[in-house]
């Protein structure tokens, strides 16, 4: 008999295993970072809204913490936050196994939770789901979460290939958010606790169709034929490939603001002395930028040129440093009159083919200078920008100086393949997030 395509990813699923130390690096920079991220929001009202309404589910709150500052994990193939979804559901797993749970499991299934999400992003064309109305990290996030937790646990190819077809049941996502995208952060946390109930419903003797994904009813099928072939755990290396979010706002912009950057670590002008800034990108990249100006949200705000590239600039002048960009998109930031005054001589210029360096070029009281960039720091893509663990080592830092045990967390995360029992690192950050115990 033929194996079918979700039989087929139950079983790699339950087999695969991380040999290559690159791979293991990845995944536990990954993890720290997300970790930083849910720390670091702990005191944010609607972490504590999740907290009161949502009571012990851990997976949930801890997943609303992790994209709050809007630096949670992105994968630009399938224009999805992995991390968002996969850190929070495998550490509500682990605190709640009854066994001990080894830090080489927790790598392995953090691996392959980001494997999933790349094989059925590219099964399902996530690329353009939010063309299609369906936000891409609650749709693949049920089902890479659920695949994620069964490889934590050692479950055996049925099991594995039941939990994903249950959360394929599940999941959802739509993309009509709110002002301030807290429902964004609603629906992957949706994801990351319906992963955790998909593998506890499949352990409990509740089957999945074997066609979950690719019937014509299916998670994927409904959108359309599933091409012959096709894979639902991508290669290994997925989880290299997905980026870390310098700055907080949309990702097309984010090469746009490297190259500006750095432009300006050299030439750092007055606002008053830039007579024009144009920023050339790809048709694509524009599409999904938004042209109102002055903006009326914080949405708004991280979507337009103009303002992105006038808050860089501001930061430059004003702190010497045009990366501090973290509270340039709050509701005081979009009556900054210094920063509606400078976009007001931003234009954006979509001219670019596909692959070429987006450009930004500011025409200064009597120079013209320009930069030009790929990519961006973090960025997955590209191998010689990629993060290490020195550069995710500072921004956990930076992120929970403040939080009492946290270097415990780093340090047990740099020694994560060696550690017997992941549970009490699992405990630890649960109880700085303040989230209950099951």
């Amino acid at each position: 008999m033929t194996e079918g395509l979700l039989e087929r990813a139950g079983r790699v699923i339950a087999e695969s295993a991380v040999s290559d130390a690159s791979i293991t690096s990845a995944a536990k920079v990954h993890l720290l970072d997300s970790i930083g991220l849910a720390i670091s929001s702990r005191a944010d009202k609607r972490v504590g809204a999740a907290r009161a309404a949502m009571g012990a589910d851990q997976a949930f709150v801890m997943s609303i913490a992790c994209s709050m500052l809007g630096l949670d994990d992105f994968d630009e193939a399938t224009r999805a936050h992995p991390g968002a979804v996969l850190v929070p559901a495998l550490l509500a797993a682990a605190a709640a196994s009854p066994t001990p749970v080894a830090g080489a499991d927790l790598i392995a299934a953090l691996v392959a939770g980001y494997r999933v999400f790349s094989g059925l992003g590219s099964v399902a064309g996530a690329s353009t789901l939010h063309l299609r109305g369906f936000h891409p990290s609650s749709f693949l996030g049920a089902p890479a979460g659920a695949a994620a937790i069964a490889r934590l646990r050692s479950a055996p190819a049925q099991t594995c290939s039941d939990a994903i077809g249950i959360a394929a049941s599940l999941a959802s996502g739509i993309t009509e958010f709110d002002a301030k995208e807290t429902m964004r952060a609603v629906q992957t946390a949706w994801a990351a606790s319906s992963a955790v109930r998909a593998y506890a419903l499949a352990t409990s003797g509740i089957h999945a169709s074997a066609h979950a994904i690719d019937a014509s009813g299916g998670l994927v099928g409904r959108l359309g034929e599933v091409p012959g072939g096709a894979e639902l755990v991508g290669d290994e290396a997925a989880i290299t490939r997905v980026s870390f979010k310098p700055y907080p706002h949309f990702s097309d912009l984010h090469p746009a603001t490297g190259a500006l950057i750095e432009l300006l670590r050299v030439h750092r002008p007055a606002p008053a002395d830039v007579r024009g800034v144009r920023v050339h990108l790809t048709e694509a990249s524009a599409s999904r930028l938004s042209m109102e100006f002055p903006p009326t949200s914080a949405k708004q705000a991280k979507r337009s040129t103009r303002f992105v590239v006038a808050s860089v600039i501001l930061a430059s002048h004003r702190s010497g440093d045009g990366g501090k960009l973290l509270d340039s998109f709050g509701e005081a930031a979009l009556d900054d009159p210094e920063v509606l005054a400078l976009g007001e001589r931003v234009e954006l210029v979509a001219d670019r083919s596909p692959g070429e360096p987006a450009l930004v070029v500011v025409d200064l009281d009597g120079t013209t200078v320009s930069a030009t960039a790929l990519g961006y720091p973090g960025d997955g893509r590209d191998p010689m920008l990629r993060w290490g663990w020195a550069n995710s080592v500072v921004r956990f830092r930076q992120l929970t100086a403040q939080a009492v045990g946290s270097t415990e967390i780093e340090s047990a995360i740099a020694h994560l393949e060696q550690l017997g029992d992941v549970r009490v690192l699992a405990r630890r950050v649960h109880a700085i997030i303040g989230i209950q115990e099951s």
